[in-house]
């Protein structure tokens, strides 16, 4: 049974489906009830041995996203299925977890946008998969059709392909907590997004760009939390895991301070997560070298300068770490730059 989500009345609509309610033997069939109509599917298992599988989507109005999960399976949209249907829309598949292999052999994993056409014929597999995917009716974004229709079963080009899965995945994560009066903005940058990254051109770079930026900051601030602790965590190596220049990145980070002040904070930050933890008892000095401040001294004064008290004043006293995270965005949101930034 599909339920709307029990949202605030001024947040995003969402519904969602699940089969965890079902009976194991009848899991399959009530999750391919819902899909029948556009495409067939058969499990990789028996089906009497349970398809725990679930299904999030938002509806955006011009557009719609979903999230899902599920076990492996075969899929197939053939032509009884165009005629029945006359479904005219893409979808743009953003895995974060497993595979999706089509008939022909092209295969896309995490990390990048993998582009099927409802209105073609399509064939494939997935191992267990979690995905966020985009459904984008023919006509939303004309001026990007062309480059849409040559990517059916195939994935968008590595780094332009990373960086609209990367915002596919943060647009999921927000929807849940935007108020529908952000649906506009978020509306136009999505599909400059899909203009810039799938039919890239000056002028379709350069309406994105707000959306480039700040999906390009999110990356980093991720790369910089997975890393806090690792001696690679350096301006080069950022450098290379976002594919941008010195330069980009310095601008990209200028309006929190740089890029080095914002992983010196995130670093205090983390230290202070730790003393006021209580779980940790090694001696102070080992936890800041840990983070990178190799001189006791230099720690104690950066982290009194952070936060108005000292590294064994947080330890004794339980101090909670300040909740306002380092760059985060103040006050009000008006467009999806500060959106994607505020998430971070």
């Amino acid at each position: 049974m599909i339920e709307a989500t029990a949202n605030p009345s001024d947040r995003v609509p969402s519904y969602a489906f699940s089969t965890a309610a079902v009976e194991a033997k009848h899991q399959f069939d009530a999750w391919v009830s819902i899909m029948r109509p556009l495409v067939a599917m058969e499990p990789k298992t028996p089906h009497d041995k349970g398809f725990k599988a679930q299904s999030l989507a938002w509806d955006m109005g011009a557009l719609a996203l979903t999230h899902t999960v599920m076990p492996a399976l075969d899929f197939r949209r053939d032509t009884s299925r165009l005629r029945a249907d006359a479904v005219d829309h893409w979808l743009l598949v953003a895995p974060r977890r497993g595979a999706m292999r089509s008939e022909a052999g092209h295969r896309v994993g995490a990390g990048l946008c993998y582009v099927r056409s409802m209105h073609r014929v399509s064939a494939g597999s997935t191992t267990d998969f979690d995905a966020v995917a985009l459904v984008v009716p023919r006509d939303f974004c004309p001026t990007g059709a062309q480059g849409l229709d040559a990517l059916h079963e195939r994935h968008v080009s590595s780094q332009l392909g990373g960086l609209l899965a990367d915002y596919l995945h943060s647009l999921q994560r927000q929807l849940p907590r935007l108020s529908a009066e952000h649906l506009p903005a978020v509306v136009t940058a999505t599909r400059a997004m899909l203009v810039a990254c799938t039919a890239p051109g000056r002028d379709a770079l350069a309406e994105a760009m707000p959306a480039l930026q700040a999906t390009q900051s999110e990356r980093a601030k991720r790369f910089i939390r997975q890393n806090l602790l690792s001696p690679r965590l350096t301006v080069r190596e950022l450098c290379r895991q976002l594919g941008m220049s010195r330069t980009a990145l310095y601008r990209l980070f200028e309006p929190m301070g740089g890029v080095v002040q914002y992983i010196r904070v995130a670093r205090l930050q983390d230290a202070h997560r730790v003393l006021s933890s209580g779980m940790d008892m090694r001696p102070i000095h080992e936890i800041a070298a840990e983070r990178g401040f190799l001189e006791p001294s230099e720690f104690s004064r950066a982290f009194k300068r952070q936060f108005g008290y000292s590294p064994s004043e947080a330890r004794h006293e339980g101090r909670s770490v300040p909740s306002r995270s380092p760059g985060t965005q103040a006050a009000s949101i008006t467009n999806i730059a500060e959106i994607l930034a505020a998430l971070a």
